[in-house]
């Protein structure tokens, strides 16, 4: 625990967050517990964690709406999932054969109240979205310029110049809503 506050690192591998409890799919020096993601329930109690950290896990999984239900239920009311997912322009998505999804900056908004796409009710769980950051590779001259320009204007971004000037991954930053 960090400053009082229960996490979980999912597919923590070698690079667990410290203090957190770990989740792989490998037993090794830093995992805690030792599971498949693809299988539901999680081995967790209902609003266990405050926050959750997903770092590069979603796109290995299944189904990504039954992860969410799970971070949702696993994470106390007013909780935070960070997600870290690879954008789908990212080239590096398609080099790793284990990937089965990419994600856009309106990936979550399937579970953000007031957004156009929760009303296709894919699942009853809601999110707040709190932030969302394009990341941009390092190799990009006036980076700073571009992400603050791509992250003020994601989906105009996405639909006319990720192929351009693709971006490495999104962090998304939600909390949960119950």
């Amino acid at each position: 625990m960090i400053c009082n506050k229960k996490i979980l690192d999912l597919g923590c591998g070698p690079n667990k967050i410290p203090g957190a409890i770990g989740v792989d799919l490998r037993p090794g020096p830093n995992v805690d517990v030792v599971h498949d993601l693809d299988i539901y329930p999680w081995p967790f109690k209902d609003n266990e964690f405050d926050l959750i950290c997903a770092s590069h896990i979603m796109e290995h999984l299944e189904d990504v709406v039954r992860a969410v239900e799970e971070i949702h239920r696993i994470t106390r009311p007013g909780g935070v999932a960070q997600v870290l997912v690879p954008h789908f322009s990212c080239s590096d998505f398609f080099t790793d054969p284990t990937h089965k999804h990419a994600f856009s900056s309106r990936s979550f908004d399937y579970f953000v109240e007031g957004t156009h796409l929760r009303t296709f009710n894919y699942s009853p769980v809601q999110f707040k979205k709190l932030q969302v950051q394009l990341v941009l590779p390092t190799r990009y001259p006036f980076k700073f310029i571009l992400r603050r320009l791509i992250n003020r204007y994601p989906t105009i971004y996405e639909m006319q110049f990720a192929f351009i000037l693709p971006a490495n991954v999104i962090i998304f930053e939600l909390e949960i809503v119950k």
